[in-house]
């Protein structure tokens, strides 16, 4: 026994001999000073750079068995063909390495490592080359023939076995001071620069938290912003486990320049990130990004990263006011009518997808008073499937209307003293007035790979003053054919039904119209669109209009189908037939024309007709209407592409037309009077013609009392 322990004593003793003397003796039989040349030659047979160590290297090794080295100034050549700035440099370097806990735990220690000074120059020329393409190889690719296959279980296995031979790692701290990188992209004319940067990493250890900190200041010529970077973290690191968290990250962005909206903005973006490589899942929680104004918060989740990967998440936009944000990111908005318009908007939804997919549900947004809720989706990305589910509790469109021009007024005065103009009259151009064209109204390309189908529930909807409840609006659309199936909504104690094709498959756009109008109050619908009611009534109207066409001229020529028209207890302002036949008796007579202050419009208890469109001219032949005061039938068309009416009415008066006693107005009680409605749209005129009337009654009159006068003996003599 006592043999057996002198014995562990000598070899302890002989261990820590061999020690101690290889501490001092190694750094003395050993300079690796003296192999400097012999490493430069081999980085320059490997690479064909050229290697300068500068400084001296400093070898030694300490008890207990730690090895420590120290680097001067070092400087790697650029590639062959690019400047002559180093590609990379360093003014020194330091590591230290504890070697007796590899050997006794599977423990390998690292102290700090200390970088100074580290100077990299990366470059793309003209030719699209880069300045480090020749220091990477493609590695050695097995031959599979000749490899084996292995099965998953094998497979994990071995992986496993490997995690579990490899050594824990602790490193205490990396510090990189006054690093620089810059970066020329002589193709595109790029210049970055991203300089005094720091590194500082606080003592690692396995499956322990660290402090990570990095900062940097970034100069950009193309697009022309600086300012400062800068990161910092507490991750983990789990070799064994292949995890990796980042809790508590925060990157920040201060810059300025004048790529910029507004010239400057500070951006930063935080949250926990948690990565698992045996189960390839990546997670992201309590994300929040800052920057012109808006916060954004959100979560994200993604898995099976090496196979098909599957992801879902929440995002929030905290309240924001658009108008601002318009304004600091220099986007002109038009001056709107309503000063509190685009002053406030928030939304928040939650999502999940694929690489194929994406579903967005529980959406809320929220628009001033406007707030939007509903579901939307996008299936197969390489020919996309649009789907929606939306409401809307209002859209007021009048809201965000643009206000009036300011009136100024362009008339210029009369100068006196200016000499009047020559009266020669121009001579007319010989060459031919072309029509400027239309803009194509529907975007052809985008309709026919449109695949859609969503449905669009609005509560109350006000455009151009006109305000309907109930909104349902029906989208459908496949490889080219757009349907509204349907719009429907209640407006102005009535509803309105509209179905409408738009066919984008062939060469030229096919539009179809389907439209029902029941039981609407035309002077209600007249005074919220035009504040007044020139035309009131029960409306019901029914349409089926067709049309070929992407412009506005050539969808009204092309304008083809049929209308009826039935309007009851009704009246028509600028219609005055009452009046203008007063007018136009007291011209007969001389006598001096009637105000109009008896009859301002013409009333009707019934107004109905149908009506046949060809070519963008629609024609009626069976007009009516029935008053207590008199009948109307009528015949005539409207050319829309000229803008050109033409009405021929019979008026019949159901009583007379005299006003009192004094008023010696004609009786036409009775009597059909031809009437006529014609001109441009904006410029009609109404026109009575009593004088065949009045024609007609004085040759009869004239007959009577030739008769009376000679009898029979005239008989068959006279006619007019």
């Amino acid at each position: 026994m006592t043999k057996l322990l002198k014995i562990l004593l000598w070899l302890i003793a002989s261990f820590v001999i061999v020690i101690v003397l290889a501490s001092v003796l190694l750094p003395i039989l050993v300079d690796p000073n003296d192999y400097k040349d012999e490493i430069a030659q081999q980085v320059y047979n490997k690479t064909g750079r050229t290697l300068t160590i500068d400084g001296d290297i400093d070898l030694s090794i300490s008890l207990p068995l730690s090895v420590s080295l120290d680097l001067g100034k070092i400087e790697l050549s650029n590639a062959k063909g690019f400047t002559d700035t180093p590609f990379a440099r360093m003014q020194g370097a330091s590591l230290y390495v504890a070697i007796m806990p590899l050997l006794t735990s599977n423990q390998l220690d690292i102290g700090e490592i200390q970088l100074n000074g580290m100077e990299l120059n990366l470059i793309k020329n003209k030719q699209g080359q880069t300045n480090w393409a020749d220091l990477s190889s493609p590695p050695t690719t097995a031959d599979p023939a000749k490899e084996a296959p292995a099965s998953t279980s094998k497979a994990n296995q071995a992986a496993s076995s490997e995690s579990s031979s490899m050594p824990a790692i602790s490193v205490a701290g990396l510090n990189i001071k006054d690093a620089i990188i810059n970066w020329t992209d002589e193709q595109a004319g790029q210049k970055i620069s991203l300089s005094k940067s720091n590194i500082s990493i606080s003592e690692l250890i396995e499956d322990k938290p660290f402090e990570l900190k990095i900062s940097t200041y970034i100069q950009s010529s193309q697009p022309a912003i600086k300012g400062d970077f800068s990161l910092t973290s507490s991750p983990t690191i789990s070799l064994s486990k292949q995890q990796f968290s980042l809790p508590d990250t925060l990157l920040s962005l201060d810059l300025t320049g004048d790529a910029l909206p507004g010239g400057a903005n500070k951006t930063t973006l935080g949250g926990d990130i948690h990565f698992d490589g045996n189960k390839q899942v990546l997670e992201i929680n309590k994300m929040k990004l800052t920057s012109f104004d808006m916060v954004i918060n959100g979560l994200f989740h993604t898995a099976k990263l090496d196979s098909s990967p599957v992801f879902n998440g929440e995002v929030s936009i905290e309240q924001f006011s658009p108008k601002k944000l318009a304004r600091t990111l220099g986007a002109a908005l038009p001056n709107m009518k309503e000063a509190k318009a685009l002053n406030s908007a928030d939304a928040k939804m939650t999502f999940n997808g694929n690489a194929d997919s994406v579903t967005i549900s529980a959406l809320e947004a929220n628009l001033d008073d406007t707030a939007l809720k509903g579901n939307a989706s996008i299936k197969n990305f390489k020919a996309p499937r649009y789907g929606f589910d939306l409401t809307l509790n209002q859209l007021n469109l009048d809201f965000y209307a643009m206000a009036a021009p300011a009136d100024v007024s362009t008339t210029a005065k009369t100068d006196t003293k200016t000499k009047a103009a020559p009266t020669t009259k121009p001579k007319p151009s010989k060459a031919p007035v072309k029509t400027a064209k239309s803009a194509p109204i529907f975007p052809v390309e985008t309709l026919r790979k449109l695949n859609l189908n969503g449905k669009l529930s609005i509560a109350e909807f006000i455009a151009g003053g006109a305000k309907m409840t109930d909104v349902v609006i029906v989208l459908k659309g496949n490889k080219g054919l757009v349907q509204l199936a349907p719009l429907s909504a209640q407006i102005y104690q009535g509803s309105i039904n509209l179905k409408a094709d738009i066919d984008a498959r062939g060469k030229t756009p096919k539009v179809k119209i389907n439209n029902v109008l029941k039981n609407v109050q035309i002077g209600d619908l007249l005074q919220a669109t035009t504040g007044s009611q020139e035309f009131t009534g029960t409306a019901n109207i029914s349409a089926n209009i067709t049309s070929i066409g992407n412009d506005k001229n050539r969808l009204v020529k092309n304008s083809n189908g049929n209308m009826k028209l039935l309007i009851t207890d009704g009246h028509i302002k600028k219609l005055d037939i009452l009046n203008t036949l007063r007018k136009a008796d007291a011209l007969l007579k001389g006598r001096t024309a009637p105000s109009g202050s008896q009859e301002q419009n013409t009333k009707f208890t019934e107004l109905k007709g149908t009506f046949n469109i060809k070519n963008g001219v629609m024609k009626n032949n069976d007009l009516s209407s029935k008053s207590p005061l008199m009948e109307l039938t009528g015949k005539g068309y409207a050319d829309f592409p000229k803008e050109y009416l033409d009405y021929t009415l019979s008026v019949k008066l159901l009583n007379s037309l005299k006003i009192d006693g004094k008023s010696q107005g004609t009786d036409f009680k009775g009597k059909e009077i031809p009437y006529t409605i014609k001109g441009k749209f904006s410029e009609l005129s109404e026109e009575a013609n009593l004088s065949k009337l009045i024609e007609g009654e004085v040759k009869k009159k004239v007959s009577k009392e030739l008769e009376k006068k000679f009898g029979d003996k005239l008989k068959g003599f006279l006619k007019f």
